[in-house]
């Protein structure tokens, strides 16, 4: 089954984080062998710039494009107006962060499971993996 990652999901799988589940490293694992399919949203990777700019995280968008041109296993959604609409469907009271909102509405238009850990999103009434 196909997935769509969060930031700090992707983040963490790159860099070996302990933090990221069994269940979320099992899938990125599994997409890194060809066995899954992980769509990043293409919001996700402005997201990463700023985190780097702000020297946040370590992880530079060059790498992660390079890893994208590589792999079959690994695809960019773009953002459209439907991904627009759907991310509109989440409340901003329970989901506040836009890139979290987009990300998410990502998710929703492809039909796809979350992984994150936000547990904003995970009480949104999407459907996410963690």
């Amino acid at each position: 089954m196909p997935f769509v990652t969060d930031t700090h999901a992707l983040i963490w799988h790159l860099t070996g984080d302990p933090r990221l589940s069994p269940e979320a490293r099992r899938v990125f694992q599994n997409a890194d062998q060809g066995r899954e399919t992980v769509y990043i949203p293409c919001i996700l990777l402005f997201e990463l710039t700023y985190l780097f700019e702000k020297k946040k995280v370590e992880v530079d968008v060059g790498n992660v494009v390079s890893m994208l041109r590589n792999s079959s296993n690994y695809r960019v959604e773009p953002m459209c107006v439907p991904v627009i609409q759907q991310s509109l469907s989440l409340s901003r009271v329970a989901v506040p962060d836009p890139w979290d909102r987009l990300i998410a509405g990502t998710a929703i238009h492809l039909g796809l499971p979350l992984i994150t850990r936000d547990q904003a999103l995970r009480d949104s009434g999407i459907k996410t993996l963690w």
